[in-house]
């Protein structure tokens, strides 16, 4: 991987835990928007960075350690294709990892790969003084992944993994119509994860989410993109026709009655 990708990777995941794998040696192929593109998408994210409100960090606390919900944040935190894939195994009744899915992979690297350029041209963007990690903010506060201390101390701002979470519902809704509602609810799952995990505010989740749906929409505008979502389509609808189910389906219903995400609160029409 890349010096650059590798950064935005670790910003995305909260600290590069998980080491590298054999497959980091593998340029990931390029995302579907151009850096211009990219920099004016930055440029409209920029937050109102205040002191955080009691309602900003109420999470912290509310799924404690050792939780099912807490081990499903934890699960959440793999963002990289294939593997993330299977995180919409359960709403889809499919096993999508059980078998190579190229194009599935390959729309889902250069999505991955989009959000990656979006977050480290935010990153210069952070208000000053940047604001803090739920995990700095609170003493004696623990994350649900191993953080470096250079992890800990970052921004809370941008939330990377918000904002994959929120381009990967928008895909799947895409990618399987008739479960849209229930994919881009387990972006939501998947982003609040962060919070879950300690490492970003509230607002900071909902900022992510709302820039992954605004990514999603600007690459779904990709001629190319389009020509590779219908063949990531078919993949997904012969996984769902294979008749395999995710073994923990069970486990993840089980943490999400313990715990979901909120739901938005949109402006009223009219």
């Amino acid at each position: 991987m890349k010096p650059a990708a590798a950064l935005a990777a670790c910003l995305i995941l909260g600290g590069c835990a998980a080491g590298n794998r054999p497959s980091d040696t593998i340029l990931p192929p390029p995302g579907y928007l151009t850096a211009r593109e990219i920099s004016s998408m930055a440029v409209l994210s920029i937050p109102a960075i205040s002191s955080p409100a009691a309602s900003d960090l109420a999470l912290v606390h509310a799924v404690p350690p050792g939780t099912d919900r807490w081990w499903l944040a934890t699960a959440h935190a793999e963002l990289r294709p294939p593997e993330a894939a299977q995180h919409f195994d359960c709403l889809l009744d499919s096993r999508l990892t059980a078998h190579p899915r190229p194009a599935l992979t390959r729309v889902m690297s250069r999505l991955l790969a989009d959000a990656e350029t979006l977050v480290q041209a935010m990153v210069p963007l952070t208000p000053v003084p940047p604001p803090k990690r739920p995990v700095a903010l609170i003493a004696g506060l623990e994350p649900c992944q191993r953080l470096t201390p250079e992890a800990r101390a970052a921004s809370a701002w941008p939330a990377g993994g918000a904002i994959v979470a929120g381009a990967y519902g928008e895909l799947f809704a895409a990618l399987a119509p008739d479960r849209a509602e229930a994919a881009r609810r387990m972006g939501r799952e998947i982003a609040w994860s962060r919070a879950v995990c300690r490492v970003n505010r509230a607002s900071d989740i909902e900022a992510g989410i709302d820039d992954g749906i605004r990514l999603f929409t600007r690459v779904s505008a990709q001629p190319e993109f389009k020509v590779e979502l219908e063949a990531a389509r078919a993949e997904v609808a012969a996984a769902r026709a294979e008749g395999l189910t995710h073994p923990s389906c069970a486990a993840e219903r089980r943490a999400l009655r313990q715990w979901s995400a909120p739901v938005p609160v949109r402006p009223a029409a009219g």
